[in-house]
């Protein structure tokens, strides 16, 4: 069977699709799989590096910033349409996946076009313009949060599986994390991060409260991202016994489990990887996300009582207020673990795995 899968622009969209394809290639062993991704995009390092083929087209989501830079993009989406079904007409998939981005938008409509069935991923809370065009022609739809539904017409194709994450995030001895950063493993240590770019917004509040946090006698792990790693770096040099400021984590499942509480933004993919390792955290969400979904998405885990909260706007004057009133009542720490495990599931990647397998059966069965 042929697999082809649509996913790119972050992190957040490209991982699920390779934890799906991970599963495929094991219960599947003879799967060609293939990822169209966007040119230009972290896709063209990310997907070649877990092995898997990959093909680019030429597309952008719209720059809420300027009108006038989304003047071009009906002539480029066109474009990315004829691109998009010259692969599929190539490669022939008897199934193809979209899990987010907007290269998902072009590949999986014009694999709908050309009759081959879709299984569309959302990991988000809200789903967004170009899940609910998709959703209404897909044979399967995959939700995470019980109220995505109320935003899809369309009821009958969907099923509830949790955001899969990638296999290889195990969580270790929290006193064989500890040492690897060289901390004293009493301490409380504080995980902070804004995704694989970092996050300016995050990084401008941790500046201001980082000497008070060091000085409370925290172990402090920062991923401050590219652009702002030198100057921070520079700036806490007299800390570094315990301020560990790093420009990328790729051992992410160590500083998961060298931590005590994560502070982060609202994209799912780090929600999930924090209720997989069952994490208390503290949630920022990026307040200019596509349509707010990042709020939504913290807001559907504080309501259940998995996350705390705290917008951007807010976190200057609040969070270091949130992060001792966490660190001060081991009991609320300790709920905040055990409600976002619940979000978890561990097989997650498998079961969409077995349904994507279905549909190329489906599909193989069909042209016979």
């Amino acid at each position: 069977m042929k697999y082809l899968f649509a996913a790119g622009g972050t992190g957040g969209h490209i991982f699920p699709a390779i934890a799906i394809a991970d599963e495929i290639k094991i219960l599947d062993k003879d799967a060609e799989i293939l990822f169209i991704g966007a040119m230009g995009r972290i896709e063209e390092k990310i997907v070649p590096a877990n092995d898997y083929r990959l093909e680019t087209i030429d597309i952008a989501g719209i720059d809420r910033s300027s009108i006038k830079k989304n003047l071009k993009l009906p002539v480029k989406f066109a474009a990315a349409l004829r691109k998009s079904r010259l692969i599929l007409k190539n490669f022939k998939p008897d199934v193809a996946v979209g899990t987010g981005g907007f290269v998902s938008g072009p590949v999986i409509y014009m694999a709908q076009r050309m009759k081959v069935p879709t299984l569309i991923q959302e990991g988000n809370s809200y789903a967004g313009k170009t899940i609910k065009l998709l959703a209404k022609h897909a044979e399967k739809v995959v939700i995470n949060f019980d109220e995505t539904e109320k935003y899809l017409k369309r009821k009958d194709n969907i099923v509830r599986f949790a955001h899969p994450i990638r296999s290889n995030l195990k969580k270790s001895g929290r006193a064989e994390a500890q040492s690897a950063f060289g901390f004293d493993e009493v301490k409380k240590t504080i995980f902070i991060f804004g995704g694989s770019q970092g996050a300016r917004g995050i990084n401008v509040v941790i500046e201001k409260i980082a000497k008070k946090l060091y000085e409370s006698d925290m172990n402090i792990i920062w991923q401050t991202g590219s652009t702002d790693y030198e100057k921070y770096k520079n700036e806490f040099s007299q800390m570094q016994d315990r301020l560990k400021i790093f420009e990328f984590i790729k051992e992410m499942d160590k500083a998961y489990s060298a931590s005590d509480l994560i502070i982060c933004r609202a994209g799912i993919t780090s929600i999930m990887e924090i209720a997989a390792m069952g994490m208390a955290s503290i949630l920022i969400p990026l307040p200019t996300s596509a349509e707010n979904h990042q709020e939504m998405n913290a807001r559907s885990l504080e309501e259940r009582g998995g996350a705390m909260v705290v917008k951007q706007e807010d976190a200057e004057k609040n969070l270091e207020q949130k992060i001792n009133e966490i660190f001060s009542d081991d009991s609320k720490r300790e709920l905040l673990r055990r409600n976002a495990r619940m979000f978890a599931d561990a097989e997650a990647a498998v079961k969409i795995a077995r349904e994507t397998i279905k549909l190329a059966e489906r599909r193989g069965t069909q042209s016979l």
